[in-house]
């Protein structure tokens, strides 16, 4: 039987309410882009009263918000800093239905550029992709409310065991609510716990699949800190996750790290883009090519040898070899011929 209590109080402590401050910089920043102005409701700051207003985090740092980022701060009186609370602005409904909808699109745009220097930002796309393609594969991502969840794998009494769960204070409730069904009707998760505290066992072999599909409904993964009774393996999440990827550029530039992947095992996705294609096709055309070429110059040296050693013996320069040792030449030569001619036939088929 799974004992529960490890895995939810260490989900409580590791939810509790973080610290995100700007700094004084970052204020004196936003405070002149928007004027000396609430960035949510336009009205006027008195800013001889500090304690009338605040810098209110797009996205909160319990989300991952970058605190260094400037883009994630925007000046807010006080009404409107705690009717936004710790909520990822995407989330805040009240407040986009309410306001002028160039304002709205000018703190989800600050937002969107702070999500790219925000952490976990992992992909199935592959490091050679081109930037352009990765920042649109992110931004899909990022127009869905944020939320953080916890992984964890490992064995207990000898049994492989993963688990995801979060807590009341992990986002979107509706973002949450959708992530708890798909778990639920796609990857056949089994529900623990549910309150305050929601702890879902997912089937061993699809967890990497319903953690990647968290990530791309943009839920920040994070590993859970509790001890397990077997050894980590490349499977894990703990050896996966090891190496975190903070912004677009280390993402596109990653390499895999030795001792472990760097990063959970994704589905490989092919681009679709016509020029692409093209050029995928194209190389694959050169080494059916190049394959072709090096089976026909092995066979023609190897019946060059079989032909010069025929003349030599016929000359008597050089004596012949035992008949069992020739068939056995003779048949390696011809297996080099008909597997040049399958090849032939093969790349004709193809072009």
């Amino acid at each position: 039987m799974l004992e529960l209590t490890p895995f939810l109080d260490a989900i409580a402590r590791a939810d509790a309410p973080l610290e995100g401050k700007a700094n004084g910089w970052q204020r004196k920043a936003s405070l002149a882009e928007f004027g000396n102005a609430c960035a949510f409701c336009t009205a006027p700051l008195d800013l001889s009263s500090p304690k009338s207003w605040t810098a209110a985090a797009l996205v909160p740092a319990q989300l991952g918000g970058p605190a260094g980022v400037v883009e994630n701060w925007v000046p807010a009186c006080r009404s409107c800093a705690a009717a936004k609370g710790l909520r990822d602005v995407v989330s805040w409904s009240e407040w986009k239905a309410s306001a002028a909808p160039d304002r709205v699109a000018l703190l989800l745009a600050r937002r969107h550029a702070a999500l790219l220097y925000a952490e976990n930002h992992f992909t199935p796309l592959s490091r050679h992709s081109k930037r352009e393609r990765l920042l649109a594969h992110l931004g899909s991502r990022f127009d869905k409310p944020r939320f953080r969840v916890y992984a964890w794998a490992g064995e207990v009494d000898g049994e492989r065991c993963c688990l995801v769960g979060w807590s009341t204070r992990a986002g979107d409730p509706l973002a949450l609510g959708e992530a708890l069904l798909a778990l639920r009707m796609r990857d056949g998760a089994e529900v623990l716990a549910k309150g305050q505290v929601s702890l879902l066992r997912l089937p061993t072999e699809g967890s990497l699949g319903a953690v990647w599909a968290l990530i791309e409904a943009h839920g920040i993964v994070v590993p859970l800190d509790v001890p397990s009774d077997g050894q980590l393996n490349a499977e894990d999440w703990r050896e996966c996750w090891r190496h975190r990827v903070q912004d677009p550029v280390s993402n596109h530039k990653r390499v895999h790290m030795t001792g472990g992947q760097a990063l959970p095992h994704a589905p490989r996705a092919l681009s679709t883009n016509p020029d692409s294609v093209r050029r995928l096709a194209l190389l694959q055309v050169a080494k059916r090519a190049d394959r072709l070429e090096e089976a026909e110059l092995r066979y023609r040296e190897a019946m060059a040898r079989k032909a010069k050693y025929l003349e030599r013996v016929k000359r008597g320069l050089e004596a012949p070899m035992q008949l069992d040792e020739y068939r056995a030449w003779a048949d390696e030569v011809r297996a080099l011929g008909v597997a040049w001619a399958l090849l032939e036939n093969e790349c004709r088929g193809q072009w």
